[in-house]
């Protein structure tokens, strides 16, 4: 029987990086889970919570092992403030994390799924009428309306803006249901 070496060290690697890197990915869901302390929302019987302090960004090829992946996007759970950063006030330490572009959130169900928010609202309603009304009171954009399907999709400038405006349209007259656009991890057939 002849030993290989250079097989039995990439099977020796592979035991030992392996669960460090799980307990990396674990980690950062744990993070995201710790951070999860802002406004809740109900999406059929799941119930998410925000998670204000989390960074949400495009995510590149290599996606940092700190990092939690939905569908395209990368969540950091617990960015880092550099040294320069912590001198500064509050206001602009929250700026300087604050999402790219996109102006996206991260949130956290009691099961441990993970979704992305963009700044705008899927509304159902039983009225056409009132979408008008609730776009110009909420200060959002209509992106899309069917009176037929009985949707519209409202725009805002952040997602906290997206959210207390639903807040605002619950329960108004003509309205059916109004959750957060989310971004589903994407499912995987076997």
């Amino acid at each position: 029987m002849k030993i290989r070496p250079m097989q039995v060290c990439a099977g020796l690697l592979s035991l030992i990086v392996a669960p460090i890197a799980l307990s990396q990915t674990y980690t950062a869901r744990a993070q995201l889970d710790l951070a999860a302390t802002g406004e809740s929302f109900a999406i059929g019987d799941k119930t998410f919570r925000l998670a204000p302090s989390a960074v949400v960004r495009k995510a590149g090829p290599a996606t940092d092992a700190g990092q939690v992946r939905v569908a395209s996007y990368a969540i950091d759970p617990a960015p880092v403030a550099s040294p320069a950063s912590r001198t500064r006030s509050a206001r602009s330490v929250d700026a300087a994390t604050a999402a790219p572009a996109e102006n996206l959130a991260a949130a956290m169900s009691a099961d441990g799924t993970v979704v992305v928010l963009r700044p705008q609202l899927n509304v159902y309603f039983n009225d056409a009428s009132v979408v008008a009304a609730l776009v110009r009171d909420t200060g959002g954009t209509l992106v899309y309306s069917s009176a037929v399907g009985g949707k519209a999709i409202v725009r805002y400038g952040s997602v906290a803006e997206a959210m207390q405006a639903r807040q605002r349209i619950q329960g108004r007259a003509g309205v059916k249901q109004v959750n957060p656009d989310l971004v589903r991890p994407r499912v995987h057939p076997m």
